[in-house]
Order: C-alpha cells, then structure tokens, then sequence
C-alpha cells in the first residue's frame, strides 16, 4: 500500500481548517481519495437507487481500460484509497480486474461494491483475488430469499452466498489474504427483525466482517414503506413535516479530501450529485490540477461555506452524519440491555 505524504496530509487538513476558519474556499494539495465509476448499469432493480429505479437522467455507459489508466495518471500520485463504484453494478464492466491491477500495482488501496449476483457467471472470483484487491462488499440485505428480493429487486440469494464462500474458500486456497470480504446491511422495516441472525450468517457465508449501513430515502413514500422501527437504525429524524438526517456537523470535508468521478470522465463535486447537475470539468479533457483548483469546483466549496447545506444533494448526504454506519456490537448490547431480542455472540 502506498504511504499517505504526511505533508501533503498536512496541507490538505490545514487548508480545510483555514477555509472554515476564514469562510472562502483554500485548497492546497489533490485528493487523496477518488471514487470511479467503472459503469452505470445494474442487473438488479433496487427502489432506493436512482439506476436501480431507472430514475438516473444522465447518460449510462462504461469506463474503457485506457480512460481509466489516464485518469489516475490525471489525479497525481499523492492518490492513497481508490473506491470503484458510484452508480451501477461493477462487476458488469468486464475491465474491472484489470483496472483494480493497474491501481494495486501503483501503491493503492482498492475497495469496489457488488450485488455478488454476477460474480461466478462472469467467473470473476479467481480474477479478483490476483488482481490484487483489496477489499470486496457484499450488498446483502436480506437472510432469506423472501426479505432478500424485497429489495434486490431481480437478484438471487443463493448466487450471492455461493459467490461469498466461493471466494472465501479460492482466497484461502491461493493463499491469499485479500480481498478482505465485507457483507454490507442495509437495515429496513421488511428485514430488521433478522439482525439478531447477522453474525452467525456472516460465518456461515465466508465474511470477514459486517458493515451495518443506514439507508438512503428520498420521498415520503419511501419513508413509510423503507425506514426502520428502531430509530437507532435510521439516519433521519422528524423535524416538524420534514425528515432531517441526524448530522454532528453540518461541515463537508470531502471537497477537500476526495474526489468522484464517473465513467465519462465528467468529474462532480461528489456522489450524491447522481445526475451530474453540478459538472466542474472532466478528467479525460482538461488538467486535474485546474479542475480541482477550478472555478467550478472553488463556487460549489464557497456555496457550502457560506450557506451550508442548501442543496439537496447536500441535505441527504451522509458526510458528518450520527448515524451511518452502525456498529453491530453496540447495537447488540442496547437490544440485549432492553431484553428486545436474543443475541447470537459467535465471533467472525
């Protein structure tokens, strides 16, 4: 993995803190942090995703193998974590090991997302363990097939477990460590009551760990329908007719840390602008540097300063949220305290 600069660290944090300080947008250094977009199509149905939906306005396509190399050549090497997802199915692109060896081959950490539906009709298991990744989620919300396609809308079950002890079982065989396997949950009202399930599947199925993430709502319709019982699982609160997200601080360091950039090359100020409504350049067309440092990217930054979180994409975003992630512990020991649910321990 490649060392983080310390300097260029530095910088970056300073910059951040001046610009709050002062109110008006300074940016010294790149991201050191980028997420790509290797394509934005989706075998799966997902009501809660906009290409899931069918809802996404802009247009769908796939990252070439080239594109991709000139991009991170774009950002700078200054580039630690490399997240390859946004909007789509990853897995569909049929380039995505050979891109995940391109960034590990440079010193970076790779993580991607996937349903897990396509992993062993595409025989990708063996290509991914030797491209070098190093950290693969599984998007899994549901323990039975029945919970599970309430939301995964087209997707099946059993290939995602298999596709998890497939991989388990290769990796251990090859030798390897990586990638580390990560079953994301997505708590909702139709599945909430399998948590208490969670740790003992997770073993079951090959994961290393288990990642409790809130979900993202959009219309009131979906509140009722999606939005857990159990408030410690939700990511919004009421606020008189409205749902708010529970935030720390309304601040966003994200402009200043990462950077997102879909199969285009058309670089956004991150990926909560899913239709790309506040393009500030594109990565494949003109100098990172001067995008980063752009008129563009510096108004968006100033806005946020200013004014705060006015934009939409800015009010559902997840930066500084309460309640993004849920730790599986604590969530065990409050439901055991309130004698609410009879926890499994048995360790990963």
């Amino acid at each position: 993995m490649r060392p983080i600069s310390l300097a260029h660290a530095a910088a970056t944090a300073i910059s951040l803190q001046l610009s709050l300080l002062l109110k008006r947008p300074i940016v010294w250094g790149r991201p050191i942090v980028l997420m790509l977009e290797p394509v934005s199509r989706c075998n799966l149905q997902c009501p809660l995703c906009p290409i899931g939906a069918r809802t996404l306005t802009r247009p769908l396509g796939e990252m070439s193998l080239e594109n991709f190399t000139q991009i991170l050549d774009n950002v700078g090497p200054q580039l630690w974590e490399l997240a390859l997802w946004n909007q789509g199915e990853p897995t569909l692109n049929d380039k995505l090991p050979e891109m995940i060896r391109v960034a590990h081959d440079r010193g970076i950490y790779t993580l991607t997302s996937t349903n897990g539906n396509l992993l062993l009709q595409r025989n990708l298991i063996d290509r991914l363990i030797e491209s070098g990744l190093d950290e693969l989620i599984f998007s899994l919300d549901g323990l039975t097939q029945e919970t599970y396609e309430i939301y995964r809308i087209g997707g099946k079950l059993n290939l995602v477990i298999e596709a998890m002890q497939t991989l388990r079982r290769r990796r251990t065989e090859l030798g390897r460590k990586n990638p580390r396997i990560v079953m994301q949950w997505l708590p909702m009202k139709h599945n909430e009551h399998e948590i208490p399930l969670l740790r003992n599947k997770a073993a079951e199925w090959g994961a290393d760990k288990i990642e409790i993430k809130t979900a993202q709502i959009y219309s009131e319709d979906q509140f009722g329908k999606f939005l857990p019982e159990m408030e410690t699982l939700r990511r919004y609160e009421k606020r008189g007719q409205r749902w708010e997200t529970k935030r720390r601080y309304q601040s966003c360091r994200r402009l200043w840390f990462s950077a997102m950039i879909d199969w285009n090359g058309t670089v956004v100020p991150c990926c909560f602008d899913k239709n790309e409504e506040f393009v500030v350049g594109n990565a494949l067309m003109e100098d990172f540097g001067e995008i980063w440092r752009g008129e563009g990217f510096q108004k968006f930054r100033k806005l946020l300063l200013a004014k705060g979180r006015v934009l939409d994409i800015c009010r559902n975003c997840t930066e500084g949220l309460k309640s993004c992630y849920i730790s599986l512990n604590k969530l065990e020991k409050s439901a055991a305290h309130k004698g609410t649910a009879r926890l499994e321990k048995t360790p990963l």
